[in-house]
């Protein structure tokens, strides 16, 4: 039977890989996994992260769509505030946006390199969540987005794994 403590190890390297997917080989190792078990866990648990977040997103913008415009002209009503007068902050009244550092990134790896380069960034530098979100955000229209993810996921899985070995 399978110990209570090597189960919740198992679970966290899946956790971390379905989140922040550039630790999971390193903590794998760390904890005393394989080259072939720790390829399973971190390709099982990114795997599972963009095929979670990416319903998850999907189930997002859907919601988004079929809500925002009543959601937006009740919260008005409420207030009694009559729907000709337009508040900042709500939609079609611009109110700037702030660019940061993370905004700046995005921009520029989606117009230097597009799909192509939201696909391949996301397990190690954007992160599982947020990759497969602008992924769908941006390129919804594009076929097989959540096989791209997933064919970048492995790639790097066996990269990152391989490049523990080394080391």
């Amino acid at each position: 039977m399978i110990s209570e403590g090597i189960l919740l190890k198992q679970l966290g390297i899946l956790i971390i890989s379905a989140v922040k997917f550039l630790l999971a080989a390193p903590a794998s190792y760390l904890l005393g996994y394989s080259y072939l078990h720790t390829l399973f866990n971190t390709t099982a648990g990114g795997l599972f992260g963009v095929v979670f977040f990416f319903f998850l997103s999907r189930s997002i913008f859907r919601l988004y769509r079929r809500y925002s415009p009543g959601f937006y002209n009740f919260i008005l009503r409420t207030a009694g505030v009559p729907l000709k007068m337009k508040i900042a902050g709500s939609p079609g009244v611009s109110s700037g946006r702030k660019f940061t550092r993370i905004n700046r990134l995005i921009i520029r790896i989606r117009r230097s390199y597009g799909f192509p380069g939201i696909v391949i960034l996301t397990p190690v530098i954007l992160s599982i969540p947020l990759g497969t979100f602008l992924a769908l955000k941006y390129y919804s229209s594009k076929r097989h987005v959540l096989a791209w993810l997933s064919l970048s996921v492995i790639a790097w899985a066996v990269v990152l794994t391989t490049f523990m070995e080394i080391l």
